[in-house]
């Protein structure tokens, strides 16, 4: 933790949480706080209380432990080695997991586990673990005998791998006749928003569908089976493409862009743009679509992010399905649920709302068995407060959730379910249950595959079914009063 103490006071770090910070010394006799080192990301104080060990950025020191202190020679960790017995440690590590579900699961009734059995039977399999691996497995059979979601065993000392990365374009090709590569698609991106940053979609280097890739870095497209042979270990890296709106190197321009490693967050951008224009398609522009890809930073952004324009759509539909949860979405759903409180007139403006961000009209929300964690969470809230109807299946079953506990020795970790969701009638619910829907559509594969999504399509209907039973009501501003007499 921050706060460390010895005989003589307390260490402690003071800054602002998002950076180095300074570490102080409040000494016990002299009743007042003195600096010790500038720069520190962690600390920790030896067993005796008199020597600190300190992190600098990625170096490391060794000093007294007192105010003032002179950090000396960084350690030399290139010629630090550790001697470790594998079998002694994973049976150490063994151990240490077994206790950590035992004291840090939520029930210490264990789910009706004899907790010493489990012990018992799986630690006769310890002889014959014969990698950090194995370890990890019989971790896995142990935390399944919970019979409870988010439990996590994360792999801890194994060898590294080099990777190397290949660089992506946000684009799609096919290889024309000549030789070189058609663009048969090009995604788009979002312009100040790095994480939909498209590197063909940049001023002065943007590129269409149809144009042709001729080379990449001076070599010609012609010469290799793939293009992504021409960006081997080019990942977020500048390079130079030739490109021409016709198969040949003739008239080609010019462009310098950076790669991607990743083309996800774009591929997923073009699928939310889908989705909104069919629901745009489907109304007549009536109705808005929003897409939750989870309930933790990414999710909160695109609340926001798509909700903001399309707040005076006549109805919403809200998308949960793949959601992948994260946070306790209760931010989220306050931002769903929420009412105009006034209107506020201008001149040659329609009246707007107060909250800016609300929404009078009908709602629902899509669900499948990939809504998962703050994903079941939100579609409970939905239906609890009475927002509209939910269509899709049944969701993921997944509201039991964790909050941190103590790792393994070699940095590998075995998480336990620390809390569980409760209903308001002391019930417990929707873990291993997940949120059924009302109204049910499968989306089956060959259905989507086919450009149809089911579930998307009963939302339209069903949304104009009730905006037909209950339009929208037009606000309009009264003439202002002129009479003060």
């Amino acid at each position: 933790g921050s706060l460390l103490a010895n005989e003589q006071g307390l260490f402690f770090l003071a800054g602002d949480g998002q950076g180095p910070a300074q570490l102080r010394f409040y000494s016990l006799e002299a009743r007042e706080a003195k600096k010790v080192a500038d720069r520190i990301g962690a600390y920790a104080l030896s067993a005796d209380g008199k020597k600190l060990l300190l992190q600098q950025g990625q170096d490391y020191y060794i000093a007294d432990a007192k105010a003032e202190t002179q950090l000396g020679d960084k350690l030399p960790l290139d010629q630090m080695e550790l001697r470790i017995d594998p079998p002694t440690e994973w049976a150490q590590m063994f151990r240490d997991g077994w206790r950590i579900l035992r004291d840090w699961f939520y029930d210490a009734g264990m789910h009706g586990n004899d907790w010493e059995a489990v012990y018992s039977r799986y630690a006769a399999l310890l002889p014959h673990v014969g990698s950090r691996t194995d370890l990890d497995y019989l971790f896995g059979e142990i935390a399944g005998e919970m019979n409870a979601g988010h439990i996590y065993v994360n792999r801890g000392d194994e060898p590294a791998i080099e990777r190397k990365t290949g660089g992506l374009l946000g684009a799609e090709f096919s290889r024309d006749e000549s030789g070189y590569f058609r663009f048969d698609k090009v995604f788009q991106g979002i312009t100040g928003m790095a994480v939909y940053r498209a590197p063909l979609d940049q001023p002065g280097s943007r590129v269409k569908a149809g144009e042709y890739l001729i080379a990449v870095d001076g070599v010609d497209a012609r010469s290799v089976r793939n293009p992504y042979q021409l960006l081997e270990n080019k990942a977020d890296r500048l390079v130079d493409l030739l490109v021409n709106d016709r198969p040949t190197p003739s008239g080609a321009r010019k462009l310098r862009v950076t790669t991607l490693s990743s083309e996800q967050d774009l591929r997923y951008l073009d699928w939310i743009e889908s989705r909104r224009a069919e629901v745009d398609r489907l109304s007549g522009g009536r109705i808005g679509y929003v897409h939750l890809p989870n309930t933790a930073i990414e999710g909160n952004r695109e609340l926001v992010r798509q909700l903001w324009p399309q707040i005076n759509k006549d109805a919403l539909i809200i998308d949960d399905r793949y959601n992948g949860g994260g946070f306790i979405p209760d931010r989220m759903i306050e931002t769903l649920a929420r009412k105009p409180l006034n209107y506020w007139s201008r001149r040659g403006l329609q009246p707007q709302a107060t909250p800016f961000i609300s929404h009078p009209g009908p709602k629902v929300m899509l669900i499948n068995g990939l809504s998962s964690s703050g994903g079941d969470a939100l579609p409970y809230y939905f239906r609890k407060l009475g927002l509209g109807k939910l269509i899709g299946t049944r969701t993921w079953g997944g509201l039991i959730g964790i909050s941190g506990n103590p790792g393994l020795a070699d940095g590998g970790q075995l998480l336990a379910s620390t809390f569980r969701f409760l209903d308001t009638d002391n019930r417990w619910a929707v873990e291993n249950e997940g949120v059924a829907p009302d109204i049910e559509v499968i989306d089956y594969p060959h259905l989507i595959g086919a450009g149809q999504d089911p579930s998307l399509e009963k939302a339209v209907e069903v949304l104009l079914e009730e905006l037909a039973q209950q339009p929208p009501r037009e606000v309009i501003a009264p003439p202002a009063p002129s009479d003060f007499r």
